[in-house]
């Protein structure tokens, strides 16, 4: 897939939705996209304001959405292209027109397994959206060593509130979505039975009636078998009891220790990602080397890049005020006061 092939896509759903097509600042922004320039770079190269860019490409990235119907942004624009074009039928590339429709999906593609294992299923509903993300480089290329190169089953994201827990993981989800069969991201920041996370996880396979927990369970991992999927469970630490012994579960959400116990003792091609303030008693008591698992605990960023577009005036002070807010240093907050 070349930035030309892309162009050519992009270019037919833009003629469909607007009637109109790419003008020339608008092919400048994907190919700038697709080649990883930030929207400064693209900014500099064509000698147009970086506000007049990012504009372009937010109502690029509207029109895309509204015609593919899933979120389309700066970041996942060029696998989300390539995904849906390498999962549908396309003609007559060469003369600049583009017969776009779905993989056929009738009853004798469904039963087959090959079928069912090509089919994609990406469920980020809940998931944020990144505005910005500085550094934390490291950290993503151990993710995706971790889950890509490892096969780590049950990987643990600790860290305090607001330090980037859940922002790291979707950039992660962001440069990989392709390399998944499936994804889904819940959260327990109102935590629910792990039988309702059954029903929420099994809800869009046509399934027989399941009257049992490991029932449902035993269904979960054959599709974690067969396909290759990422779970993501964010704010975990809500299952647990608050202000006791760290990572002590609830009673209501006891069930969980069984899923988390299979998820690293069972066979299976499969990550799930624990985003939490706690480590789970599970993570704590099982050996790294022995286990598919990793524990990832991440420390505050010292680039004052962070605090960008934030309205502070006085970027000399930017880096005193990220070091009063990651040590509680009174010395330093005195300086900044005089």
């Amino acid at each position: 897939m070349n930035v030309t092939e892309i162009l050519q896509f992009a270019d037919q759903l833009i003629i469909n939705k607007t009637g109109k097509r790419l003008d020339d600042l608008q092919k400048t922004v994907i190919t700038g996209v697709y080649e990883g320039k930030t929207y400064e770079t693209i900014a500099e190269e064509c000698n147009r304001s970086e506000s007049r860019v990012r504009s372009v490409g937010r109502k690029l990235w509207q029109i895309l959405s509204e015609s593919l119907g899933e979120d389309v942004n700066k970041h996942n624009f060029c696998w989300t292209i390539e995904r849906v074009i390498n999962n549908s039928q396309f003609y007559n590339f060469g003369n600049n027109q583009i017969n776009y429709c779905h993989n056929d999906n009738n009853e004798s593609s469904k039963n087959t397994k090959q079928g069912i294992k090509n089919k994609l299923y990406y469920d980020l509903t809940i998931a944020p959206k990144i505005n910005r993300f500085c550094d934390r480089t490291s950290e993503i290329d151990t993710l995706s060593k971790w889950i890509l190169n490892q096969n780590t089953h049950l990987i643990s994201i600790l860290g305090l509130s607001g330090i980037g827990k859940t922002t790291l993981v979707k950039r992660f989800i962001d440069l990989h979505q392709q390399k998944f069969d499936a994804i889904v991201w819940r959260s327990l920041k109102f935590p629910q039975s792990l039988d309702l996370l059954l029903d929420d996880l099994l809800k869009h396979h046509k399934l027989d009636s399941l009257p049992t927990i490991n029932d449902k369970l035993k269904q979960l991992f054959d599709i974690l078998t067969n396909k290759k999927c990422l779970i993501i469970l964010d704010d975990l630490q809500n299952i647990f009891i608050p202000s006791q012994f760290a990572g002590k579960y609830q009673p209501e959400y006891q069930d969980y220790q069984t899923l988390f116990k299979m998820i690293t003792e069972t066979q299976h091609q499969s990550s799930v990602i624990l985003i939490s303030q706690e480590q789970c008693p599970e993570m704590e008591c099982l050996d790294e080397e022995l286990y598919p698992i990793k524990s990832l605990e991440l420390s505050g960023l010292d680039n004052p890049e962070i605090l960008k577009n934030t309205g502070l005036k006085n970027k000399d002070s930017w880096l005193k005020l990220i070091k009063l807010y990651l040590t509680g240093d009174k010395a330093v907050e005195d300086e900044m006061w005089q």
